[in-house]
């Protein structure tokens, strides 16, 4: 079996311990167990096993052995051998003893020492088609599943004599390799890649503060990765791979493409988005403080949370009813894109931040709806007209010397001065379904104009209209300057007047504001108008 890594609480020796040539039991076999300098190992657990015993995953332990029964007072115990070759285990707290025998007449076996236990700890390589391996020891009940990555930890094995490791796959828990170790007491040691295995690994190391960072985990997903099912985890990133006792990394060789790389340890971490010439070269990595991020969602009209995670990492979190939202211990120091998926599991809305190493702070959101650059942005951006008085010459994007920028420009005729419901109207479908704006702050917008304007969010559609519904908020009438830009601002408690004009603030938006479809701009009076950089503020969808 192919190993990446073993990461051993004791020093390995890869040899075997050969059985004791022997013959028929059923004779009574008796002997003491001693713990340390002459100690008797008083009421120590035994466990007589066949040399090949494995355990089954449906008694799956993490003890040594399940005794079968205990010595006495004084560490002396007697049992009936087995036929065949057998694995004698003795446990008595920290110290262990284990041996191979067999039953050949000698009925005694005498005074055996137990020595300290030691732990081992590893990665094996998990087979096609399994989730995770478990690892036991020929003989012995411990039997461990390892994670998806193959790690695994037996806490507490005897020192004194070569053990035969089985792995069986996690599918049908049949045996598919085997590793003889033998472990020395008390011992911690990492056992480093062989050079033969390194030679075509892409290596770098892990470094924060000037110095190493032994142990740290690693991460790498293709930058636009989102995680599989919707359910809140706290984990920034689920480890692929840990770097060893000098904080070097061994990973093989990626496909083409771009990466989000993430190194976490101890409230650090690195992450960016490389290519996988990039990773290739990649000799060292810095970890910086992480950051809490706090912000605010729209959600959809009826809906009452949605999932906010970020692309490339594994965490994700649920909003509560508001949209307010944490995602804890985020990287810092490189820009990070953000999705929120709504509660009916569709995308809705990306933002990118950067966020600065140990900041806690509420990112109040907002989002600008249209600053007419993009042409494929304007294609729902609509010129319409009341029905009784007004006439609609133009409408265009164009750039605007003193902007410096795409705006829009519409040129109208409203016939008659004197009809007040002489009008047109621009504006858009906010998006495809209706949004819960509660939340909504403000509305700024920069205008010039030879007329009037005002702002209105609606939920206008052929049934309300049917109906008789007035389902706007609009603003008072703001007076245009002819030659100079503006920059407006209507607060949501601004947004007072319906269709017929009465001012109620209370009534026009708080019947509105969990389900707006529409945003208008009504010109009134004059001949011409423009627009440009049309933002709300407390809002993101």
């Amino acid at each position: 079996m192919k190993r990446l890594a073993c990461i051993l609480s004791a020093f390995l020796l890869w040899n075997c311990s050969e059985p004791v040539a022997g013959g028929p039991g059923s004779e009574t076999t008796n002997g003491i167990a001693y713990v340390g300098e002459g100690r008797v190992a008083s009421y120590a657990r035994v466990a007589v096993r066949s040399v090949d015993f494995v355990s089954s995953v449906d008694s799956a332990t993490n003890e040594l052995v399940n005794a079968d029964f205990y010595a006495d007072s004084l560490g002396n115990f007697a049992f009936e051998a087995p036929e065949g070759p057998y694995r004698l285990t003795i446990v008595h707290g920290g110290s262990a003893y284990t041996g191979l025998y067999t039953t050949k007449g000698d009925t005694s076996i005498g005074s055996v020492n137990l020595e300290p236990t030691a732990s081992l700890g590893g990665v094996a390589d998990v087979p096609k088609k399994c989730e995770f391996v478990w690892v036991g020891v020929r003989g012995m009940d411990v039997l461990v599943r390892s994670d998806s990555m193959g790690r695994f930890q037996l806490t507490q094995l005897p020192s004194n004599d070569s053990l035969q490791l089985y792995f069986l796959r996690g599918d049908n828990n049949k045996v598919y390799d085997d590793l003889s170790v033998k472990l020395n007491p008390n011992e911690a040691e990492i056992i480093d890649l062989q050079p033969d295995t390194l030679k075509n690994k892409i290596k770098f190391v892990a470094v924060a503060d000037g110095k190493v960072v032994p142990f740290a985990s690693l991460a790498i997903r293709k930058s636009d990765a989102r995680i599989d099912s919707l359910r809140v985890n706290n984990v920034v990133v689920e480890t692929d791979v840990y770097a060893d006792k000098d904080g070097m990394f061994a990973i093989d060789s990626l496909k083409s493409g771009n990466y989000r790389v993430t190194v976490l340890h101890s409230g650090m971490a690195y992450s960016k988005v490389l290519s996988a010439k990039q990773i290739a070269k990649l000799d060292t990595v810095k970890l910086t403080e992480t950051s809490n991020y706090m912000s605010r969602v729209t959600l959809h009209a009826g809906d009452k949370y949605a999932w906010v995670g970020v692309y490339g990492l594994d965490v994700m979190t649920k909003t509560n009813a508001d949209g307010t939202f944490s995602l804890p211990m985020l990287p810092s120091a490189d820009s990070l894109e953000i999705y929120v998926v709504s509660q009916k599991k569709k995308l809705y809305v990306t933002k990118d931040v950067e966020l600065s190493k140990g900041t806690a702070d509420f990112d109040y959101p907002y989002v600008v709806m249209q600053n007419f650059e993009n042409v494929k942005d304007t294609a729902n951006w609509y010129f319409s007209m009341d029905s009784v008085g007004s006439r609609i010459f133009s409408k265009s994007f164009e750039t605007d010397n003193e902007r410096k920028s795409k705006v829009f420009h519409g040129k109208y005729n409203l016939v008659g001065t004197n009809n007040i419901y002489a009008w047109v109207l621009t504006g858009m479908m906010l998006r495809d379904e209706a949004w819960n704006l509660s939340s909504l702050d403000s509305i700024s917008f920069y205008a010039k104009g030879s007329g009037q304007i005002r702002v209105s969010l609606e939920n206008w559609d052929k049934e309300s209209e049917v109906a008789g519904l007035s389902l706007k908020a609009a603003s008072e009438w703001k007076d245009l300057n002819s030659q100079k830009w503006t920059r407006y601002v209507v607060k949501y408690d601004d947004l007072c007047y319906t269709a017929q004009d009465v001012s109620n603030c209370y009534i026009a938006w708080n019947t509105l504001k969990d389900d707006v479809r529409q945003l208008h701009f009504f010109v009134r009076n004059g001949t011409e108008f423009y627009l440009d950089d049309i933002t709300l503020y407390g809002v993101l969808f």
